[in-house]
């Protein structure tokens, strides 16, 4: 993923316009790479988006469950709003300003490739391995690699969260998910539907600093930047603070149970 205006190797949470590529062709010799250029979605596209997965947990034995997720609907959906462009098809070497009929014929597979390439990333929290056991109220550095490659991301960011208090985990844990039991399914099923907003709120609460970003040129710890706090927040994505927040409550709740 490559932002269209890069600033330092810095990722720009503000770039409103996101560039994704990937092998249209995996099975072939040799690799046909294709573009697709992306707005930015809104909060409202992704809760929309986020209401038409649907996540599936099925019971395959009484120690192993299987988790389905389609999501195929839902990400064509979101990349027939934010499409711009395409360069690769057709042979062609520039970008194709996208129409209605392109949208419509465009591959699910491919608008499926593009959306899920636009969040491609993961997270881990960094630790001192002698960092001594807490009472608690530990400050986390949840270090997230963004980009398809998982030994050469794109980009490095490190968020710094506290933990929660006893109130934001409860109210989290009540509010992040709501599960349903599938009547009629020959072996045990449950539905899962999350709720992106219970994620954003906690984001918001614990974050204390953000490196390896910026909001209009600048970092989130800048001097003389602390009013700038909401309005940068307001700009990190929320599918990021989602995968930094699971991260960050995963770990929490490991350290719960050892």
């Amino acid at each position: 993923m490559t932002s269209t205006n890069e600033l330092n190797g810095l990722f720009q949470f503000d770039d409103n316009e996101i560039i994704v590529g990937f092998n249209a062709r995996p099975g072939a010799e040799k690799p046909q790479i294709v573009q697709h250029k992306l707005r930015k979605p809104t909060l409202q596209e992704l809760i929309e988006r986020e209401s038409q997965i649907k996540y599936e947990l099925v019971e395959l034995s009484t120690r192993e469950d299987e988790i389905h997720a389609d999501d195929d609907f839902a990400n064509g959906r979101l990349w027939d709003k934010i499409a711009i462009a395409v360069m690769g098809y057709r042979d062609a070497d520039d970008w194709l300003e996208l129409g209605e009929a392109d949208r419509a014929l465009m591959r699910i597979g491919h608008k499926t490739k593009a959306i899920l390439a636009m969040y491609a990333g993961n997270c881990e929290v960094e630790c001192e391995d002698e960092m001594s056991v807490s009472i608690g109220a530990d400050v986390w550095t949840v270090k997230q690699n963004i980009g398809v490659k998982r030994d050469a991301p794109d980009y490095v960011i490190r968020h710094i969260l506290r933990e929660p208090t006893e109130a934001e985990r409860a109210k989290f844990k009540s509010s992040s998910s709501r599960t349903s039991h599938i009547k009629g399914a020959k072996k045990a099923q449950v539905r899962v539907k999350t709720n992106l907003k219970a994620f954003i709120e906690l984001y918001d609460a614990l974050i204390v600093n953000i490196q390896g970003g910026t909001v209009h040129g600048q970092e989130f710890g800048a001097e003389g930047q602390i009013q700038y706090k909401a309005s940068f927040l307001a700009v990190v994505d929320p599918i990021w603070k989602r995968q930094v927040i699971q991260c960050h409550m995963d770990n929490l709740e490991a350290q719960l149970s050892d």
